[in-house]
């Protein structure tokens, strides 16, 4: 009996030895990223997307867009979503659509906590990068370049297909 006892202690050594180490701190990567395609005077001309309403100082002809994603954090630290940039809008915001009376509004938020092995949504009506004064117009079928930018991770380039409302 000691001697099976002694065998599978060994062999769980060696296995452990052999086991490749989990990383400490997080290990980011994204999921399903998406981006509506340009909307233009939705803001007053009732098209507004659930993003757009209660959206103040833009003007009703200003060109938006927003970018959805699934952050997964597999690691064993949390990190934090600090920003995001593209080549294709002048300001890029990250916003919350929150329910205030019954009205969806936007709020912008200054960064995203990613909890440690855990994974955050940014889908309509929720968390989403709102594109503003786009430099282009957006069509189903391109794409875009975002690149969002980590605490702990740094920055991560994503080539986000433009796609309709899902």
């Amino acid at each position: 009996m000691s001697r099976i006892l002694f065998s599978f202690l060994v062999t769980l050594v060696i296995l452990t030895a052999c086991a490749t180490p989990v990383p400490a701190g997080p290990r980011v990567h994204v999921e399903n990223a998406w981006a509506r395609p340009t909307t233009a005077g939705a803001i007053r001309g009732g098209s507004a997307t659930p993003e757009m309403q209660g959206m103040s100082g833009i003007s009703e002809s200003e060109m938006t867009s927003a970018v959805y994603f699934v952050i997964v954090n597999e690691g064993s630290q949390a990190d934090t979503l600090i920003g995001a940039s593209t080549d294709v809008a002048k300001v890029v915001e990250m916003h919350e659509t929150q329910i205030k009376d019954d009205v969806a509004e936007m709020v912008p938020v200054s960064h995203v906590d990613i909890p440690a092995r855990g994974r955050i949504e940014f889908k309509p009506g929720g968390y989403h990068v709102m594109l503003i004064g786009l430099t282009q117009d957006l069509k189903v079928g391109e794409t875009l370049k975002l690149t969002l930018q980590f605490e702990k991770s740094g920055a991560i380039a994503l080539v986000v297909p433009i796609q309709p409302e899902k």
